[in-house]
């Protein structure tokens, strides 16, 4: 993942360098086909375009589409009971409180090449892109107790995990108008529908039922220092093809 951000970072800074428009979007993702079927989660997050024409004053331009939307997040306290048991006799009785975070969310990184109408004052376009999706499942755990025993961070985290991730091969087109309310900027209203093939990924409702175990034994277990190999919790991911449409609006310039 480091690695595929680093380089999209760095095909950004290039097109940033000599870009003749951009924008910046509110973006709202809405599962399409099959996805919708395995998951009615409403996305939401942000996008960021940059382009450059062909050639001067010729109306298609090429550029990189950058989104990121989360589609289920939620928290939930939970008090772990845990027995410590040392030759076959219990010897101390647990009581860990923590709080369980869990994120859904989908990173686009898409090449894009659009045709705009050059008119005045609304500026109608079509475009096309392809490129990749990722799609991850993420799950923090932190310490709900008053002196932060069962973590060594400041902030209080116990452990944080990518549960599920996966890339996805993702192609699609759209639209959308830039209507003109300065001398280089505009309004931008967009939508791009995305086909992405199949992946393995986590609903809001799976997270939510998500319960916390304790594995750790009395040998290695340090009640000062509850680690992440003495949690565990799981659950069996949802399958299907990852369509999207995406609506979104934001602000947007032109040089």
């Amino acid at each position: 993942m480091k690695k595929q951000l680093l380089t999209s970072t760095l095909l950004l800074a290039s097109i940033c360098s000599f870009a003749q428009w951009g924008s910046f979007d509110l973006t709202f993702g809405l599962p399409r086909n099959e996805f919708r079927e395995n998951t009615d989660a409403t996305g939401f997050g942000a996008d960021l375009s940059f382009g450059v024409p062909f050639q001067k004053g010729f109306p298609v331009s090429f550029g990189l589409d950058l989104n990121y939307i989360v589609y289920g997040r939620n928290a939930q306290d939970e008090d772990l009971t845990a027995d410590v048991i040392a030759n076959n006799q219990v010897i101390a009785s647990l009581n860990i409180p923590l709080r369980i975070v869990n994120t859904n969310s989908i990173f686009g990184t898409h090449a894009l090449i659009r045709a705009q109408a050059p008119f005045e004052l609304v500026q109608p376009y079509v475009e096309g892109l392809i490129g990749f999706r990722y799609i991850s499942t993420n799950t923090k755990i932190l310490d709900r107790s008053n002196d932060g025993r069962y973590s060594d961070n400041d902030d209080n985290v116990i452990s944080r995990e990518t549960v599920l991730d996966d890339w996805i091969f993702s192609y699609g087109y759209g639209g959308g108008f830039m209507i003109k309310v300065g001398a280089k900027f505009f309004i931008d209203i967009r939508a791009d529908f995305f086909k992405g093939e199949r992946a393995k990924y986590y609903d809001g409702e799976d997270t939510e039922a998500w319960t916390v175990q304790f594995t750790g034994s009395a040998e290695d277990y340090d009640p000062d220092n509850l680690t992440p190999g003495d949690l565990t919790y799981e659950n069996e991911p949802r399958e299907s093809t990852t369509d999207l449409l995406m609506l979104k609006f934001g602000v947007a310039f032109k040089f």
